[in-house]
């Protein structure tokens, strides 16, 4: 039998109380409401809602690689790099650069590519070129729009060496300008003006775009802005581990932190201070979970359930199927934040490429 007025079996509350199912009938409102650390050692339920865990054992899953278990005992032995204190930006980005040179340096040597650095649209990039280009696909161009925070990874490649090799098409790596010298909408702007310069010579169902963290969320925002200034939508989208909607944190933010291992919780809003500025959260571009999403393209949303990113990929996906959006959502199990681009030699990784190289190609004109 049901309580009528929680809607729980009486088995359910003795449960949450403690009690015998024979007791189970006598559980109290008051009971119910109150911080109960007795529902478990480790777990307070504060009244506000905030759930205090204080001492949770998550144990390795036998679901994953042996490589990527091999992985996050690594990442788990690690102390906080930051040590809790926020580091000068020309600190982060020399070590952040550095950790670059070394895994495109490894991509490099994995995949047959050429770099070539080139202007589009006024906007600096990269175009990675594989060696061996796909037949009957002339004019089709993929854009990837990297990761680090609106803040790093000037000049990066790490996402579209894997792309290009495995879909046989030319990648543009926009080199957008960063944060916090340069704040909401530059990176918009930028990824504006180089889409709205391929649409000179190629037809925007020959174009996809993807991005990985803020990437992703570029993507999005670029979208929304291309809308706004009736431009033709590019073909298909690849929102991989990102959130369209800074005006309210997710559940996986605190969950994880932003690097997932710090002892304090950083939020996205913390972390993309220098790109936010003075903007209006709420502004359809910045948050595109607030513009109107009817006709987006086709988007592949990606993440994974160790990474503080999920809540937001998640929210996105629902919002986009709540319009009849071809979107369709991919979570690696216990994989961190954009395990792809940190980590080549994971089954998981390869299987996640694979995964947005079929997407990105499939919905290109044929």
């Amino acid at each position: 039998m049901r309580s009528a007025s929680m809607g729980w079996t009486r088995q359910e509350c003795s449960i949450f109380s403690g009690k015998t199912a024979k007791d189970a009938g006598r559980i109290t409102m008051t009971e119910l409401a109150a911080p109960r650390s007795s529902r478990g050692p480790s777990v307070t339920f504060l009244p506000d809602g905030t759930t205090h865990i204080v001492d949770l054992h998550v144990p390795l899953p036998t679901s994953i690689s042996a490589a990527a278990a091999n992985m996050i005992r690594l990442r788990n032995s690690l102390p906080d790099p930051t040590n809790g204190l926020t580091a000068p930006i020309e600190i982060e980005r020399k070590f952040y650069d550095e950790a670059q040179a070394i895994l495109e340096a490894q991509l490099l040597e994995m995949y047959a590519v050429s770099v070539e650095s080139v202007t589009v649209g006024g906007v600096p990039g990269r175009l990675v070129t594989p060696r061996d280009l796909a037949p009957g696909t002339h004019g089709q161009l993929l854009v990837n729009l990297h990761g680090g925070a609106f803040k790093l990874g000037a000049r990066s490649i790490a996402e579209a060496v894997p792309i290009a090799a495995r879909t046989g098409l030319p990648v543009l790596a926009v080199d957008y300008r960063l944060a916090p010298e340069h704040s909401y909408p530059a990176a918009v702007d930028d990824t504006v003006a180089a889409y709205r310069a391929l649409l000179e010579t190629r037809a925007a169902k020959d174009i996809a775009i993807y991005g990985s963290s803020a990437g992703a969320v570029l993507a999005a925002q670029a979208v929304v802005r291309a809308r706004q200034l009736a431009l033709p939508l590019p073909a298909a989208i690849g929102f991989f581990s990102g959130t369209a909607d800074f005006t309210r944190t997710g559940d996986t933010e605190a969950l994880f932190g932003v690097i997932g291992l710090a002892p304090r919780v950083t939020t996205v809003l913390e972390q993309a201070r220098g790109y936010l500025a003075d903007a209006h959260l709420s502004d359809p571009v910045l948050s595109p979970i607030h513009a109107n999403l009817d006709g987006f393209p086709p988007t592949l949303c990606m993440s994974g359930t160790r990474d503080f990113f999920l809540s937001g990929t998640c929210n996105f996906h629902r919002a986009l199927l709540c319009v009849d959006v071809d979107a369709r959502l991919v979570v690696f199990d216990a994989m961190p934040h954009v395990h792809w681009t940190k980590y080549p030699e994971l089954l998981e990784t390869t299987e996640a490429l694979d995964i947005q190289a079929r997407f990105l190609t499939e919905h290109l004109s044929s």
